[in-house]
Protein backbone atom coordinates (compact mmCIF):
# COMPACT_ATOMS: atom_id res chain seq x y z
CA UNK A 1 0.00 0.00 0.00
CA UNK A 2 1.33 3.08 -0.55
CA UNK A 3 2.32 5.93 2.32
CA UNK A 4 -0.18 7.85 3.45
CA UNK A 5 -0.02 11.69 1.53
CA UNK A 6 0.53 14.65 2.97
CA UNK A 7 0.50 18.18 2.50
CA UNK A 8 0.32 21.71 4.15
CA UNK A 9 -1.40 24.79 1.90
CA UNK A 10 -0.41 28.60 3.10
CA UNK A 11 -3.36 31.14 4.74
CA UNK A 12 -5.03 32.76 2.02
CA UNK A 13 -4.66 36.09 4.00
CA UNK A 14 -1.55 38.35 3.55
CA UNK A 15 1.82 36.84 4.60
CA UNK A 16 3.43 37.60 7.98
CA UNK A 17 7.14 37.56 8.76
CA UNK A 18 6.12 34.66 11.23
CA UNK A 19 3.95 32.48 8.47
CA UNK A 20 7.28 32.70 6.06
CA UNK A 21 9.40 31.63 9.28
CA UNK A 22 6.65 28.84 9.89
CA UNK A 23 7.12 27.35 6.26
CA UNK A 24 10.53 27.29 6.40
CA UNK A 25 10.50 25.22 10.07
CA UNK A 26 8.00 23.11 8.53
CA UNK A 27 9.89 22.22 5.18
CA UNK A 28 13.11 21.76 8.16
CA UNK A 29 10.24 19.14 10.01
CA UNK A 30 10.14 17.26 6.88
CA UNK A 31 7.11 18.41 5.19
CA UNK A 32 7.28 17.05 1.43
CA UNK A 33 4.92 19.59 -0.18
CA UNK A 34 3.79 23.33 0.51
CA UNK A 35 1.10 24.95 -1.35
CA UNK A 36 1.54 28.50 -2.07
CA UNK A 37 -2.25 30.20 -2.13
CA UNK A 38 -2.59 33.48 -1.64
CA UNK A 39 -5.52 34.73 -3.62
CA UNK A 40 -5.37 38.30 -2.77
CA UNK A 41 -1.81 38.43 -3.68
CA UNK A 42 -0.16 40.42 -6.25
CA UNK A 43 2.68 38.35 -8.57
CA UNK A 44 5.57 40.88 -7.10
CA UNK A 45 4.04 39.69 -3.45
CA UNK A 46 4.17 35.83 -4.31
CA UNK A 47 7.62 35.86 -6.05
CA UNK A 48 9.11 37.94 -2.71
CA UNK A 49 7.35 34.74 -0.74
CA UNK A 50 9.06 32.44 -3.25
CA UNK A 51 12.53 34.44 -3.14
CA UNK A 52 12.22 34.16 0.88
CA UNK A 53 12.06 30.47 1.03
CA UNK A 54 15.69 28.65 0.34
CA UNK A 55 15.93 26.74 -3.27
CA UNK A 56 15.62 23.37 -1.73
CA UNK A 57 12.30 24.48 -0.35
CA UNK A 58 11.45 26.48 -3.28
CA UNK A 59 11.40 23.35 -5.12
CA UNK A 60 9.15 21.90 -2.84
CA UNK A 61 6.04 24.14 -3.17
CA UNK A 62 3.12 24.31 -5.77
CA UNK A 63 2.13 27.20 -6.98
CA UNK A 64 -1.53 28.26 -6.96
CA UNK A 65 -1.74 31.62 -8.58
CA UNK A 66 0.67 33.62 -10.85
CA UNK A 67 1.73 30.48 -13.03
CA UNK A 68 3.99 32.80 -14.84
CA UNK A 69 6.06 33.14 -12.13
CA UNK A 70 7.21 29.22 -12.50
CA UNK A 71 9.20 30.51 -15.40
CA UNK A 72 11.73 32.25 -13.10
CA UNK A 73 11.70 30.54 -10.03
CA UNK A 74 12.57 27.40 -8.93
CA UNK A 75 9.19 26.13 -8.07
CA UNK A 76 8.15 22.04 -8.19
CA UNK A 77 4.72 22.47 -9.88
CA UNK A 78 1.92 24.43 -10.67
CA UNK A 79 -1.88 23.88 -9.60
CA UNK A 80 -4.99 25.06 -10.89
CA UNK A 81 -8.25 25.76 -9.34
CA UNK A 82 -11.25 24.49 -10.18
CA UNK A 83 -12.05 27.54 -12.55
CA UNK A 84 -8.83 27.78 -13.85
CA UNK A 85 -8.41 24.67 -14.76
CA UNK A 86 -7.61 24.51 -18.76
CA UNK A 87 -10.40 23.11 -20.85
CA UNK A 88 -9.92 19.40 -22.39
CA UNK A 89 -6.29 17.52 -21.69
CA UNK A 90 -4.63 19.20 -19.07
CA UNK A 91 -0.85 19.48 -19.94
CA UNK A 92 2.06 18.91 -17.71
CA UNK A 93 4.74 22.28 -18.33
CA UNK A 94 8.14 21.08 -18.56
CA UNK A 95 9.41 19.94 -15.35
CA UNK A 96 6.62 20.94 -13.19
CA UNK A 97 4.41 18.77 -11.26
CA UNK A 98 0.49 19.16 -11.40
CA UNK A 99 -2.29 19.53 -9.10
CA UNK A 100 -5.83 20.82 -9.31
CA UNK A 101 -8.85 20.76 -7.57
CA UNK A 102 -12.65 18.60 -7.67
CA UNK A 103 -15.50 19.79 -6.03
CA UNK A 104 -18.13 17.04 -7.21
CA UNK A 105 -17.49 13.25 -7.78
CA UNK A 106 -18.78 13.39 -11.60
CA UNK A 107 -15.73 16.27 -12.40
CA UNK A 108 -13.09 14.16 -10.92
CA UNK A 109 -14.45 11.38 -12.87
CA UNK A 110 -14.13 12.99 -16.35
CA UNK A 111 -11.12 14.93 -15.82
CA UNK A 112 -8.27 13.92 -18.46
CA UNK A 113 -4.10 15.00 -18.20
CA UNK A 114 -1.39 15.20 -16.98
CA UNK A 115 -2.17 15.33 -13.08
CA UNK A 116 -0.09 14.04 -10.39
CA UNK A 117 -2.90 14.73 -7.91
CA UNK A 118 -5.94 16.34 -7.20
CA UNK A 119 -7.99 17.83 -4.17
CA UNK A 120 -11.50 16.92 -3.53
CA UNK A 121 -13.00 19.23 -1.17
CA UNK A 122 -14.93 19.72 1.17
CA UNK A 123 -14.55 16.26 3.32
CA UNK A 124 -15.38 17.59 6.24
CA UNK A 125 -16.39 20.81 8.02
CA UNK A 126 -13.27 23.75 7.64
CA UNK A 127 -11.46 24.51 10.51
CA UNK A 128 -9.89 27.71 8.57
CA UNK A 129 -13.05 28.53 7.21
CA UNK A 130 -16.64 29.76 9.18
CA UNK A 131 -19.53 28.34 8.42
CA UNK A 132 -18.33 25.99 5.25
CA UNK A 133 -19.85 22.64 6.30
CA UNK A 134 -18.93 19.44 4.77
CA UNK A 135 -20.35 18.45 1.16
CA UNK A 136 -23.69 16.83 2.10
CA UNK A 137 -23.03 15.28 -1.64
CA UNK A 138 -20.25 13.43 -0.03
CA UNK A 139 -21.96 12.05 3.12
CA UNK A 140 -22.70 8.89 0.78
CA UNK A 141 -19.27 7.24 2.34
CA UNK A 142 -20.28 3.62 -0.22
CA UNK A 143 -20.14 6.13 -3.02
CA UNK A 144 -17.60 8.34 -2.14
CA UNK A 145 -15.43 5.29 -2.34
CA UNK A 146 -16.85 4.34 -5.73
CA UNK A 147 -16.19 7.58 -7.15
CA UNK A 148 -12.14 7.73 -5.10
CA UNK A 149 -11.94 3.65 -6.91
CA UNK A 150 -12.59 5.18 -10.37
CA UNK A 151 -10.18 8.20 -10.47
CA UNK A 152 -7.31 8.22 -12.18
CA UNK A 153 -5.24 10.25 -10.28
CA UNK A 154 -4.61 9.70 -6.41
CA UNK A 155 -6.88 12.20 -4.71
CA UNK A 156 -6.36 13.80 -1.11
CA UNK A 157 -8.74 14.86 0.86
CA UNK A 158 -9.50 19.00 1.90
CA UNK A 159 -11.34 20.44 4.11
CA UNK A 160 -11.80 20.01 8.24
CA UNK A 161 -8.90 17.20 8.02
CA UNK A 162 -7.17 16.49 11.23
CA UNK A 163 -5.25 13.33 11.81
CA UNK A 164 -7.68 11.40 13.72
CA UNK A 165 -9.53 11.00 10.28
CA UNK A 166 -6.89 9.39 8.50
CA UNK A 167 -8.05 6.23 9.10
CA UNK A 168 -11.39 6.47 7.70
CA UNK A 169 -9.84 8.67 4.54
CA UNK A 170 -7.28 6.04 3.95
CA UNK A 171 -10.34 3.04 4.07
CA UNK A 172 -12.69 5.46 1.96
CA UNK A 173 -10.23 5.28 -1.01
CA UNK A 174 -8.39 8.47 -0.57
CA UNK A 175 -4.35 8.80 -1.36
CA UNK A 176 -3.76 11.46 1.23
CA UNK A 177 -5.07 14.45 2.86
CA UNK A 178 -4.12 18.62 2.47
CA UNK A 179 -3.83 20.21 5.64
CA UNK A 180 -4.53 23.99 6.50
CA UNK A 181 -6.19 25.00 9.75
CA UNK A 182 -5.40 22.07 11.32
CA UNK A 183 -1.51 23.39 11.16
CA UNK A 184 -2.08 26.77 10.95
CA UNK A 185 -4.35 27.66 13.56
CA UNK A 186 -2.39 25.75 15.78
CA UNK A 187 -1.00 26.80 18.60
CA UNK A 188 2.34 25.31 17.67
CA UNK A 189 2.14 24.92 13.65
CA UNK A 190 4.98 22.54 13.18
CA UNK A 191 4.41 20.27 16.46
CA UNK A 192 0.83 19.88 14.54
CA UNK A 193 2.63 19.12 11.74
CA UNK A 194 4.88 16.15 12.97
CA UNK A 195 1.93 14.68 14.85
CA UNK A 196 0.27 14.73 11.00
CA UNK A 197 3.10 13.24 9.95
CA UNK A 198 3.45 10.27 12.66
CA UNK A 199 0.11 9.44 12.14
CA UNK A 200 0.54 9.31 8.77
CA UNK A 201 3.18 6.88 9.08
CA UNK A 202 1.08 4.68 11.57
CA UNK A 203 -1.06 3.69 8.42
CA UNK A 204 0.86 1.52 7.02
Amino acid sequence: MAAFRLVVITPACPTTPQELDTAQRLFRAGLPTLHVRKPGASAEQVAAYLAALPPEHRRRTMLHQHHELARTTSIGGIHYREADRPPGVVKAPPGLAVSTSFHTLPDLGVCRGELDYCFLSPIYSSISKADYPANPAFADRDELAAGLAGSRYPVLALGGVTPDKFPELQELGFAGAALLGGIWQADDPVAAWEAAAQAAARLG
